[in-house]
């Protein structure tokens, strides 16, 4: 299929293959890089304020149980803290967009909340492996962009997505020798009819990156944002 110039270059948790992922550090360096979108991860604290970080603990504390003051006392390399959503958004707003990533409980309306005061509801996408996250997102705000994410290939991924109310279906095939050839032409048409979008996550290998993006993809992740800067 023709390729398509314009895919977002996303970097998966920031420039996590150079600094700390999910840092403020990671992001500006992912910017510094020429990312356009950065993907992080959400959690709650205690206060039900949006925190970004991948995993459910720290340390073997869960993070739902721990303050913003109690979670900013550690060191996550490099002498990063953890940032709350809204720095996060500090430190992008006005220079790349931002892919959330729902990973807590009960995230959806927190970060819809953030995402609306700031004024970034057209520079957001939201997305989650689980599909109720998403139709929940979807049900608050129709408008914010979502995405289903799935590391499977051997559903129906056209249903699946639309049961979340999604307008992309995010295909995590990092694991596998050669994602390019699971898109197909057949696929690409189908979910293309259904108006839904198409994403590639995370992807470090060059050559594989340069037969990605040779497909009408909406955009690409990678932990080093700089591969995805290709030459024309």
């Amino acid at each position: 299929m023709k390729k398509k110039n314009n895919y977002l270059k996303i970097a998966h948790r920031g420039a996590s293959g150079y600094e700390p992922d999910n840092t403020i550090r990671a992001f500006e360096r992912a910017i510094d890089l020429g990312a356009d979108m950065i993907e992080l991860d959400v959690h709650l604290s205690q206060e039900k304020v949006p925190i970004v970080i991948h995993d459910a603990t720290v340390e073997g504390d869960p993070v739902r149980e721990l303050t913003v003051a109690q979670l900013k006392q550690f060191d996550v390399g490099k002498g990063e803290q953890i940032p709350t959503l809204q720095q996060a958004i500090d430190c992008v707003k006005g220079r790349c967009q931002l892919y959330i990533e729902l990973k807590g409980e009960g995230t959806e309306q927190p970060v819809i909340d953030l995402v609306s005061r700031n004024q970034m509801d057209d520079k957001v996408i939201i997305g989650s492996f689980d599909v109720e996250k998403v139709r929940r997102s979807k049900e608050i705000a129709p408008h914010i962009l979502g995405s289903v994410l799935t590391a499977k290939t051997d559903i129906d991924f056209v249903s699946w997505a639309k049961s979340a109310q999604a307008d992309m279906v995010h295909f995590c095939w990092e694991r596998h020798p050669s994602p390019h050839t699971l898109l197909t032409d057949e696929l690409m048409k189908t979910c293309a009819k259904a108006e839904l979008q198409v994403m590639i996550w995370h992807e470090e290998r060059p050559e594989e990156i340069r037969k990605i993006v040779q497909y009408n993809i909406a955009g690409i992740a990678s932990n080093l944002p700089d591969l995805l800067i290709l030459d024309s």
